[in-house]
């Protein structure tokens, strides 16, 4: 896998568009593997967004199985910075512990009246709470400690079939340490991301070494 971190420029158009369409920040990023099937990409990523009342970058972490080539971006003025990247390949031994980031968007799928599922929000804090004890056992992994931040409700628009579809979600970011319980599982979890809605910014699971 490789790890990108990417410096927004908070001055660009684009950016700012995309910072509030986080769609089609994703089909940018996925643009710049062009000869390359989605599925084999495996892309993640995550904003962590500074504080509003300075100017200042926008960090932007991306998650890719294939090498990146961000150049287009930077020709386009999107980045202020040169872009870092390295290879990811963690040895994820069982018993290790990590400190880790999330930012998920916790939902289960409801059954409805028509017989068809439908995949709804988890609002209140206990149930962010099960969602997460639910991932971490299906990814391999043990939550010791965590702490949780709503961070309200996330704006996207996605347009298909020359229809404009407006899209609200739930975003929370889970901060924690947890154990590795199954090697194999964990690293499923890092290179497909945890939970839903991935092409919205959500999922990537990051570690680093406690």
């Amino acid at each position: 896998m490789y790890l990108s971190k990417l410096l927004l420029d908070p001055a660009s158009r684009q950016v700012q568009s995309e910072l509030s369409n986080r769609y089609e920040l994703h089909r940018t990023l996925t643009a710049q593997f062009p000869s390359e099937k989605r599925s084999d990409i495996n892309l993640l990523y995550r904003l962590e967004i500074p504080d509003q009342q300075i100017y200042q970058p926008i960090t932007l972490l991306v998650q890719t199985s294939s090498e990146p080539d961000w150049s287009e971006l930077a020709r386009l003025g999107l980045l202020i910075d040169s872009p870092q990247v390295k290879n990811f390949d963690p040895d994820l031994p069982t018993g290790a512990t990590y400190f880790f980031r999330l930012l998920a968007n916790p939902t289960m799928r409801k059954k409805q009246a028509d017989g068809n599922s439908k995949r709804i929000g988890l609002y209140s804090t206990e149930a962010q709470h099960d969602w997460l004890q639910r991932k971490a056992q299906q990814g391999g992994f043990r939550v010791e400690s965590f702490n949780l931040l709503d961070m309200g409700m996330l704006e996207s628009i996605k347009r298909k079939n020359d229809h404009i579809h407006k899209i609200k979600q739930l975003a929370v970011q889970f901060d924690g340490i947890l154990n590795v319980i199954d090697p194999d599982l964990i690293k499923h979890a890092l290179v497909h991301g945890v939970g839903s809605a991935k092409s919205f910014g959500f999922g990537l699971l990051s570690l680093a070494k406690r």
